[in-house]
């Protein structure tokens, strides 16, 4: 990010901290702790979160996501672990002192603060002897107005701006004193779908223009996959699985981030020489030699309609149909089995009545994943 200009009598040595200060930071939790009562909200966490990254904590409530971003801004202390920034303890470090721009879910907004005085806040309220001069703070928030597309708005009071808007003053306020990470907790929680949407591609563009090293939480799983450079699916205090969207979806590692991720249906089998067959297919697991009970997961859309007349597959009745987008979800049932599946079928197969409520079909996998539970 082109940062506001210093004024030209700055010493060079406070120039050369300011570009410090903006040069992307890898940050190392090591085997983080924090527990209350006798609920482990972090157990033993270890990660790393390279320069310039833009990293999700997605996971249900209570996973411990929020914890944990906390944690890394120094707002929340930890019983055990270390955290690093670029190799240096941060751990004992406040969020001052760790240079951090937080954003919370609400916003924190004050509401009888325009916009300009807003994002100006962080900066008037350092001492003294760090305080930028007023015509520095001026270039600063205005560079920051325009960054954040809010240009025209700076004396408006939060009570006059919308949700999205109010986002983007968060965002500025926590850019303005030029931090070394930026942190956000739930940054589109309160927005509703058209703007969340919005946001997200503005958030990536800001994060390609700034180059700061990003975390945020959520728990929206098409929003971590659509933003995040990697995602960290976490439950119950610790991490099921670090990796990029395009893997985390291609390879889950474990049978909670398969069904974590969502559309796909369960099926318990029995495996022999690491081999399990699952809706009509055969498919192999990763222990080739593994013997013994297993479960199965396989996508709506890896399930395929082959006809109703050919004894192919697994036989099911249409039960149900959605026919929104490019795509018919229809629900099927199958002898044998109480809980209904569902599939994504291509429209026109739906249209031409090939699947039709009340008809019977058969259906077949065309890729699973099988994890042994033996």
């Amino acid at each position: 990010m082109n940062w506001p200009r210093a004024a030209a009598t700055e010493p060079h040595r406070d120039r050369d901290e300011r570009r410090a200060r903006q040069a992307p930071v890898r940050i190392d939790v090591e085997e983080l702790g924090k527990s209350y009562g006798g609920f482990a909200a972090l157990d033993n966490i270890s990660l790393s979160v390279r320069p310039g990254e833009l990293l999700a904590l997605l996971g249900p409530s209570g996973s411990g996501k929020t914890t944990l971003l906390r944690a890394i801004a120094g707002l929340t202390s930890t019983e055990q672990g270390t955290i690093r920034f670029d190799g240096e303890d941060a751990t004992s470090l406040s969020l001052r002192d760790r240079r951090v721009g937080f954003v919370f879910q609400q916003y924190a907004l004050f509401r009888h603060m325009s916009v300009f005085e807003n994002i100006a806040f962080g900066l008037r309220v350092r001492p003294r002897r760090e305080r930028p001069r007023a015509g520095e703070i001026e270039r600063r928030v205005k560079r920051l107005l325009e960054l954040v597309q809010l240009q025209g708005l700076e004396d408006r009071y939060p009570s006059q701006i919308s949700g999205g808007q109010k986002q983007r003053v968060a965002l500025a306020r926590a850019l303005a004193i030029e931090p070394r990470v930026l942190l956000l907790d739930e940054p589109f929680g309160a927005l509703d779908a058209k703007v969340r949407k919005e946001l997200r591609r503005w958030l990536r563009e800001l994060h390609t223009e700034t180059g700061l090293t990003t975390i945020f939480v959520t728990h929206d799983q098409e929003e971590a996959l659509e933003l995040a450079d990697r995602v960290v699916i976490m439950r119950e205090g610790r991490i099921e699985q670090i990796d990029t969207p395009a893997d985390l979806y291609r390879e889950p590692a474990t049978p909670y981030v398969c069904e974590f991720l969502g559309g796909v249906a369960r099926f318990d089998v029995n495996a022999k020489n690491g081999e399990a067959e699952v809706l009509g297919g055969t498919f192999p697991l990763e222990q080739m030699d593994y013997s013994g009970p297993a479960i199965a997961y396989v996508r709506t859309h890896d399930i395929e309609i082959v006809g109703r007349e050919a004894a192919e597959g697994v036989p099911a009745l249409v039960r149900s149909a959605r026919p929104f987008g490019p795509t018919i979800t229809i629900e099927l049932s199958i002898e044998g089995r109480r809980e209904r599946i569902e599939a994504e079928v291509p429209r026109e197969l739906y249209e031409s009545g090939e699947v039709s409520l009340g008809h019977g079909v058969f259906v077949r996998a065309t890729s699973a994943w099988i994890f042994p539970t033996g």
